[in-house]
């Protein structure tokens, strides 16, 4: 069974607002993506809401007009790559569609194709997934060949961001990078009500300080 990685976040903040999770480098996949909202979860003080994803990759496009920030990128098509078909290709016949699943010269990179047939000037977007939703896409344009290799690193972020909203990561205010150790998958964190979090915590080390308040 896949490997699931989790963040439980206990909200003690002096407002209500979307808690989001999201992956910061779009460039590793290509110059000109975006970032994209990857989880949110509207939170009111005082809850505990948690995020839970897997590590299996594929691609996505949407009719999303230009691609930038403050625009929602919401998949018409999700291909699925983690079955061993690690190459696809983004073909236009009249409508977007993915064609032509395969197998990609390296197990360990994911590979997307952009036909000759796509318009000039297109007002699609292809993104890469993880777990089933988009974390980073870009416009699409014919005769692109794209290639991903998975090395993610996760942050957390509150406030109004909703899921697949297309961001600019540099203007996200504070974001908590979330390590996780080698073996461990899931974590714990407290949003505090000044806007600060406390240091990701493994669950492990979360239930001692439960049951340590539970005894005073």
């Amino acid at each position: 069974m896949a490997k699931k990685y989790s963040i439980t976040v206990n909200n003690r903040a002096s407002n209500s607002a979307y808690l989001m999770v999201f992956q910061n480098d779009p460039t590793q996949w290509a110059p000109n993506a975006m970032a994209v909202a990857w989880f949110a979860k509207f939170s009111n003080p005082n809850s505990r809401v948690k995020f839970e994803w897997g590590v299996d990759t594929g691609f996505s496009w949407a009719e999303t007009g230009e691609l930038q920030p403050g625009i929602q990128f919401s998949a018409s098509e999700v291909f699925d790559a983690s079955n061993g078909q690690n190459k696809i290709t983004l073909d236009y016949n009249g409508a977007y569609l993915f064609t032509n699943p395969d197998k990609g010269q390296d197990p360990s990179r994911f590979y997307l194709a952009e036909s000759p047939n796509i318009p000039v000037g297109s007002k699609a977007a292809v993104g890469v997934t993880m777990s089933g939703s988009t974390v980073y896409a870009v416009q699409a344009r014919p005769n692109q060949n794209l290639t991903f290799s998975p090395h993610p690193s996760y942050y957390l972020a509150y406030g109004n961001y909703e899921e697949g909203d297309v961001i600019d990561v540099s203007t996200i205010n504070n974001p908590l990078l979330l390590p996780y150790p080698t073996g461990v998958y899931a974590l714990t964190t407290t949003l505090n009500a000044d806007g600060t979090w406390t240091n990701p915590v493994t669950l492990a080390q979360a239930n001692e300080e439960r049951l340590l308040l539970a005894a005073t």
